[in-house]
């Protein structure tokens, strides 16, 4: 690949032979990447680069190799490091796995590079942590062909205020003659959130509840049933007497 220097984010890393790392890259022209950081362990041989792989620190990255594991030539910083603190970890933790095991790698996604970006500057302002993560979560599944269609259900019938519906992951939006239980969703409910993916419009509590349990029960399909460590890393949080959010 050629050798140009694009802006990146880390999203993970990890030792890699004796005394180089292996990072996980989303890059602003060629997407995700996995990129070799040589002698990073080292003074010498590029051993300054291992300070910069750091998550939610934005990079500017020299990358070369003509296999899919490229090796890193050049790495600076591109600005301040987002400090997320407490929970707001956890969240940006989240979107950084999500990011690894759902984004095939070397696809251009310029609008989802934005996005992370965008995301990571919500949580580190203190906006609402839950919301930021499902607009996330949306624009992944818009990247990867699963757009989630609020405002229609399966047949292609504009969502009725007054009925009620079952969320299906391979059809959409089921309508169903059964009362509202936790699985089953208002029409109204689903107008809001269609609302508020189109504009913003504030959520009701039981429209955010909706709207998370649809959410968890997509990831968790495109995920094929193999559990996040972030969730394990969560749990154990709040173990220690912690107060965290869903992730």
């Amino acid at each position: 690949m050629k050798n140009s220097v694009q802006p990146a984010w880390v999203l993970g890393r990890r030792a890699y032979r004796d005394s180089s790392l292996l990072v996980d890259l989303l890059t602003a022209e060629n997407g995700r990447m996995s990129a070799v950081v040589k002698g990073a362990h080292r003074k010498q041989r590029g051993g300054s680069y291992a300070s910069l792989m750091q998550p939610f620190c934005p990079i500017l990255v020299g990358l070369g190799g003509k296999a899919e594991l490229k090796y890193l030539s050049s790495a600076e910083n591109a600005g301040v490091a987002l400090s997320l603190p407490g929970e707001r970890l956890f969240s940006g933790l989240y979107m950084n796995e999500l990011l690894v095991r759902l984004l095939p790698k070397f696809d251009a996604v310029p609008q989802l590079f934005a996005t992370y970006g965008s995301s990571l500057l919500a949580l580190s302002d203190n906006n609402d942590a839950e919301l930021t993560l499902r607009r996330f979560e949306l624009a992944l599944f818009e990247e990867l062909g699963y757009e989630i269609q609020w405002h229609k259900d399966d047949l292609g019938q504009e969502i009725s205020h007054d009925r009620n519906y079952l969320f299906a992951h391979d059809r959409g939006f089921v309508e169903t003659a059964e009362g509202v239980t936790e699985e089953v969703l208002t029409g109204a409910s689903l107008m809001a959130l269609n609302a508020w993916y189109r504009s913003s419009t504030p959520l009701t509590n039981h429209a955010r509840q909706s709207l998370k349990r649809v959410m968890r029960q997509a990831v968790d399909y495109r995920l094929d049933g193999r559990p996040l460590k972030v969730r394990e890393a969560l749990s154990q949080w709040r173990n220690l007497g912690q107060t965290a959010g869903e992730v």
